[in-house]
């Protein structure tokens, strides 16, 4: 059988399970000696291609892929050499086998010269057909090998490929769906590539060509864009820039930026950027500034309100009480006892209101709380002693405190809270025992932790959170005078001074109000068997 060139061609019988995509190339000028190998090699599961010269040859490995050449070294016009020097020197076939095959001896040298030209073995004739099937067997399986290698390897890159793809279109989809805009620019600010959330998100036609973007031209401010490229140039990349950008409509946008500078093989630097639209998280930023600065108003102005109308206040409150005061004590012979009780009401009601306004005046000032100083504790605590002291006396009390450190605070307002925190332990003490109060503190990490102990009647644990509350009282006057103000006093200051202030209490046993306040290294606390015990007893 002819082929396209007129060269003979043979095609040996396979069973069904041979590979017919084997093909072996045979090269001989004489039809006897292709016959008798043809015979040879037909037991193979091969397509054996035949061809009666070097020419024909060269035609052969330019239209077939050959698992291996056997090639005859005399032949008219080219010889075996030439022709195998001419297959080397193409870059798809320089490493296809070739197996020389020679009725000339190897005294000739001809067996080296075809080493040379890069043959992979030498047959001498007469050829014994047992070797030269095992040799062609040989590269027969290789090539499949390969064959099956390189299959493997396009099956890889194709699979690989599609799971690039697929990776790229779920990125793309979730950045769509979070309205993130990924392009690519050059440094001169000329669009490469972008997603279909980058045109939304500037209302660019997503047909317009992306070199007639002017990207730099969408910046509202040339400093962002100077400071862009500034952080680009020194760090390679920015992270959360935002700018305010124009949209081709005319409308504006408040975009989150971040790029990287990316640099190709050939050196080429080119700019991979995120857009996302934060235009509705800086409305609601400067809302919420807004909500701020106009809450700080009303509170200063609530502040001013309270102080003036508390100062306002106090006067007609001084007249009803002292006038009512006269009326009582000089008239009181011709008031009957229910006329008498009345006034007395009436003096102990402008009483009480005095000293709520009074309250309510301090409880307003601790918001103007702004400059902390050093303070002693121990001089603030001495301070509370003396103003407390007939208090003290009068309830046959114990009060005690350890060597106190040195913290920044307010004086006046740390005063308070010690004062108020006393105060509380000798007014609600137990009716069977004189009051012990105890100030105790230890270092706790960055703070100070500070104890007022006392043996008084206790509070119940569902009303420990209450008690902080303005106006939150647990007795009646009756029982125990008070505004409910003290305490909340205290946690607003203690909160003012960056600290917390809780309590743990048994009915009938006692409490242990606890604050923290931040640590300082001015007075370095005392080893605990060294502290002084200051007591004012009674």
């Amino acid at each position: 059988m002819m082929d396209a060139f007129g060269c003979a061609r043979v095609v040996a019988d396979v069973p069904a399970t041979a590979d017919p995509g084997v093909k072996v190339l045979l090269v001989d000028d004489r039809p006897d000696k292709r016959m008798a190998l043809t015979s040879i090699l037909e037991s193979l599961d091969i397509e054996l291609v035949t061809a009666q010269s070097g020419i024909d040859a060269l035609r052969m490995v330019l239209i077939h892929e050959f698992a291996v050449i056997l090639l005859d070294v005399s032949m008219p016009l080219m010889d075996g050499f030439e022709t195998a020097s001419l297959i080397r020197q193409r870059k798809q076939t320089e490493h296809l086998p070739i197996i020389f095959i020679t009725a000339f001896s190897d005294t000739d040298g001809q067996a080296s010269r075809g080493y040379a030209l890069g043959a992979v073995d030498y047959i001498f004739a007469p050829v014994i057909p047992a070797v030269l099937r095992a040799k062609v067997s040989v590269f027969i399986d290789l090539f499949k090998k390969n064959r099956e290698i390189k299959r493997q390897s396009a099956l890889l890159q194709v699979a690989s490929a599609h799971q690039v793809a697929n990776l790229e279109d779920r990125l793309d989809r979730l950045l769509s769906r979070l309205n993130v805009g990924v392009y690519r620019l050059t440094r001169d600010g000329i669009l490469i590539s972008a997603n279909t959330s980058f045109f939304q998100l500037f209302g660019i036609d997503p047909t317009l060509l992306l070199k007639k973007i002017d990207f730099p031209a969408l910046y509202l401010n040339e400093v962002d864009r100077t400071a862009i490229a500034a952080g680009l140039d020194s760090d390679g990349q920015v992270q959360e820039y935002h700018v305010s950008q124009r949209r081709s409509d005319g409308t504006f946008r408040w975009i989150s930026l971040s790029k990287v500078l990316i640099v190709d093989s050939n050196g080429v630097q080119y700019i991979d950027g995120l857009a996302e639209d934060i235009t509705a998280r800086k409305k609601a930023e400067e809302g919420l500034i807004a909500k701020a600065e106009e809450l700080a108003r009303s509170n200063a102005e609530l502040e001013e309100f309270a102080y003036v109308a508390s100062h306002d206040l106090q006067e007609p409150l001084r007249t009803v009480s002292s006038y009512a005061s006269l009326i009582a004590g000089r008239y009181a012979p011709l008031l009957d006892d229910k006329g008498r009780e009345f006034f007395r009401h009436l003096v102990g009601g402008a009483t009480h209101m005095q000293v709520l306004i009074r309250d309510i005046l301090a409880f307003s000032k601790i918001g103007k709380l702004t400059t902390k100083i050093h303070v002693n504790c121990n001089d603030v605590m001495e301070r509370v002693i003396f103003n407390i002291e007939e208090s003290i006396s009068a309830s046959g009390a114990s009060v005690t405190h350890e060597q106190l450190p040195t913290i920044i605070g307010d004086p006046v307002m740390l005063g308070q809270v010690f004062q108020n925190l006393i105060c509380n332990a000798l007014k609600f003490r137990h009716k069977n025992r004189p009051p012990t109060v105890h100030i105790g503190v230890e270092r706790k990490g960055e703070f100070w932790s500070f104890s007022i102990t006392d043996n008084g009647i206790g509070i119940a644990v569902q009303h420990f959170e209450k008690i902080f509350s303005i106006f939150q009282r647990l007795h009646t006057r009756e029982e125990y005078a008070g505004t409910g103000i003290g305490l909340a006093i205290c946690r607003k200051v203690i909160q003012q001074l960056d600290g917390t202030i809780t309590v743990e209490s048994e009915l009938d046993r006692g409490s242990v109000f606890r604050f923290n306040l931040p640590f300082t290294d001015l007075k370095m606390p005392l080893a605990v068997s060294d502290m002084l015990t200051v007591s004012h007893s009674s």
